[in-house]
């Protein structure tokens, strides 16, 4: 496979007709973009917002982010099994994106999704102010605020979310066909030229008990076997986000964006020979349906003859064991292993000028098995510096910043005592950084 990957750089918004991007500055249609949202009789209402970085603009209830993306050449569809039908298999060809901006979904969880699912929580994104540490806070954004019919069941309020986004973001990218892309990057897995180590990406993916949602590969809810995937699958939109679960690792804008991918490309060839990646489901409810797993994905990297792996997952308590039960399989058969992690001790106790002083409810990581001996970390991110009064508001007017306590909720302009209203986790969207995009670490583990 070779994937040439255009990029069109979004540094001004507008709405306004005709739709289209021109030297960097892109042009929404906000009544077309309505239309397409409405298309789907189970959405009553819609907001259209824009909002830009530096602003003193908060956005509230984030289900996803999706970056406009458009196939011009090859097999498939930007995001194949959400928008395209059939899922055929992508990687190849062209594919031409937005880079900078993204489609956000933002829409209250519905009291029943709340009780069905604890990780449905309230999340924002700060534009500006002490808030704004994530590079989710640097995009630019099309916002659409979601009303759904109040009766909705979990699995078609994800689906009906999660189709209103896709279907404008692919509407947006249209009308980058036929044109030349600024930046391009190309992306495959040449022959290496000399004997070097082969290394395996272990990518593994939380998903969820609740069948029907989490994490998907080609539109499908991984409730499977790990498999392997060509690592341009990946950067060509093979997995996306659901709209319940607000982790940020679930973001689809993570994604097709995830640094791991372009940084073991640098080095194939280089000093290592890189031959796929291997996609695992994490949650599984069994403690032998997490042995399976990680045996089957040890099993996979063996048959790949990988003599090195890199291991990372997008959070979860839960989640871990399998991948520890995965980076000690691959450790036992040889296969030497490095482990990509946020820590999960993120209660901030006291911010001061100097110091930021964190406590110890929570060990680094909930679960360790002995044959994790090589682990980098990219540190954890929960300001305790309460967030300020923002001007403006988009995606809702009030959050719910406890879970265990939904009955209260606080006025989403601010100012958010994080410590004080959310107890250990921070609502901050992308506070976890899962693979690296920012540039916080601890240097002890």
């Amino acid at each position: 496979m070779e994937l040439l990957l255009g990029t069109f750089p979004v540094e001004a918004v507008a709405f306004g007709t005709p739709p289209g991007w021109t030297g960097g500055r892109l042009v929404i249609d906000p009544a077309r973009v309505r239309a397409r949202v409405l298309e789907d009789p189970r959405i009553r209402e819609v907001a259209v917002d824009l909002v830009e970085p530096g602003e003193r603009a908060r956005i509230v209830h984030v289900r996803d982010i999706i970056e406009p993306r458009v196939k011009v050449a090859g097999r498939g569809h930007a995001y194949p099994g959400v928008c395209g039908h059939p899922p055929e298999t992508v990687g190849d060809g062209v594919t031409f994106r937005y880079g900078g901006f993204g489609v956000l979904i933002a829409s209250e969880a519905l009291p029943h999704v709340r009780r069905a699912v604890s990780a449905a929580t309230d999340s924002v994104i700060d534009m500006s102010g002490p808030g704004a540490v994530t590079v989710y806070s640097t995009l630019r954004y099309l916002v659409l605020t979601l009303t759904t019919e109040p009766r909705l069941e979990l699995t078609e309020w994800n689906d009906a979310l999660r189709g209103a986004g896709h279907r404008v973001a692919d509407d947006l990218a249209a009308p980058l066909r036929g044109q030349a892309a600024p930046a391009e990057q190309r992306f495959g897995l040449a022959p290496v030229e000399r004997p070097l180590p082969r290394v395996v990406h272990v990518h593994t993916l939380n998903a969820s008990m609740v069948p029907g949602i989490g994490t998907g590969i080609y539109g499908y809810t991984p409730h499977a076997l790990p498999i392997l995937l060509h690592p341009n699958e990946i950067l060509d939109g093979a997995i996306t986000g659901d709209a319940v679960v607000t982790y940020p690792g679930k973001c689809t804008w993570l994604h097709v964006n995830n640094p791991v991918l372009p940084a073991l490309y640098a080095r194939h060839g280089a000093d290592l020979a890189w031959v796929g990646s291997i996609v695992a489901r994490t949650r599984w409810g069994s403690l032998h349906d997490k042995q399976r797993s990680a045996y089957q994905t040890v099993k996979l990297a063996e048959m790949l003859a990988a003599q090195g792996a890199l291991v990372t997952w997008n959070h979860g308590g839960n989640d871990l064991i399998e991948v520890m039960l995965t980076i000690q399989g691959l450790e036992r058969a040889g296969i030497k292993t490095v482990f990509l992690t946020i820590e999960s001790d993120i209660k901030v106790v006291r911010m001061t000028p100097a110091l930021a002083e964190t406590g110890t409810e929570e060990p680094p990581l909930l679960f360790s098995v002995p044959e994790a001996d090589a682990i980098v970390s990219t540190g954890t991110l929960a300001p305790a510096d309460a967030l300020p009064r923002m001007a403006r508001v988009v995606g809702g007017h009030e959050v719910v910043l406890d879970q265990e306590r939904p009955d209260i909720r606080t006025p989403a302009e601010g100012p958010l005592d994080l410590e004080a209203l959310s107890g250990a986790y921070s609502p901050i969207f992308g506070h976890f950084d899962n693979y690296g995009l920012g540039c916080q670490s601890y240097d002890d583990y």
